[in-house]
């Protein structure tokens, strides 16, 4: 029995939480109730029922000197664990499983996840799988790549919209930022004093209020955003990547910025690596390749 606690933790943790609500009704069937030839062999190797329930053999223990039976046991992280007990909550839980799912509610995937860690609770069973399944979900979001073009020409036209700037000219300070989740930083000259200066984020189709932050060389560091066009930073990188693509060793980007000094702009990534070469490589404001040379 020492693969229960990957056939629990992995298979069904899983299978339960990393598919939607219509999924996990598929995948709780087949985690539960198998149909295939895999989950089958595994059952066999492991001693499990079609049901959950545990049918091999395990060692014995005693109840009394006059009465002796056969009671099945396993151990879980230290923890004696009775497989009819174990069958019993298993099945209690199916039962449950089965209930929520008949909801064909949204929500119930959410009280499925609660259903399973409360057994995995009276089991005594590992519940760290759901924290990796997690991390899974961020790191598949945050490499989901910079957003379309037309996405970054929606948030430049909302930032043009706040109605802090309207009838006013918008000065981007220092540096604009396009990360490969989607979001975008940037500073901009404060529409009353321009001395002040306010920075700014963009993440899920909104911009955030403005946050004070220490600026210096103000009048060299700013550009007017109606010299550059957000949606130029796709373009830069398909183009970027373009390049990469032909020198060994070279790795893709997803994220793009822009530098502002002496009151004019650069974008960057400005050079290409690759195992045996470097090359520079240049873009004009309109994102559009301006020169590409080997170092």
């Amino acid at each position: 029995m020492k693969n229960i606690k990957q056939f629990y933790s992995l298979i069904v943790l899983f299978s339960l939480f990393t598919l939607s609500c219509r999924q996990i009704t598929k995948s709780v069937d087949e985690t539960f109730h198998p149909n295939d030839s895999l989950a089958k062999k595994y059952n066999k190797e492991n001693h499990f029922g079609t049901n959950g329930e545990y049918t091999g053999t395990t060692k014995t223990s005693t109840t009394t000197s006059v009465q002796r039976r056969q009671e099945k046991t396993i151990v879980i992280n230290g923890d004696t664990i009775k497989t009819p007990e174990m069958e019993l909550k298993a099945k209690e839980m199916f039962h449950d499983i089965e209930l929520l799912k008949q909801k064909n509610d949204p929500s119930a995937a959410n009280e499925i996840q609660k259903r399973v860690k409360e057994f995995l609770k009276e089991m005594k069973m590992p519940q760290g799988g759901l924290k990796n399944i997690d991390t899974e979900k961020s790191v598949v979001k945050a490499k989901k790549g910079i957003l379309s073009a037309a996405a970054l020409e929606k948030a430049e036209d909302q930032l043009k919209k706040l109605p802090q700037y309207q009838s006013k000219e918008i000065l981007l300070y220092q540096s604009i930022h396009f990360y490969e989740d989607g979001s975008i930083n940037l500073m901009l000259q404060h529409p009353v004093n321009p001395k002040y200066i306010d920075a700014y984020e963009y993440r899920d189709g909104a911009w955030s209020a403005p946050k004070p932050v220490l600026a210096t060389d103000i009048e060299r560091r700013t550009f007017p955003l109606s010299g550059m066009h957000f949606a130029d930073a796709h373009r830069l990188l398909q183009l970027y990547n373009a390049k990469a693509a032909q020198v060994e060793g070279a790795k893709p980007t997803s994220d793009a910025y822009i530098t502002i000094w002496d009151k004019g702009m650069r974008w960057a990534p400005r050079t290409i690596n690759g195992t045996r070469e470097r090359y520079d490589i240049q873009f004009n404001n309109n994102g559009t390749l301006k020169s590409f040379r080997q170092e």
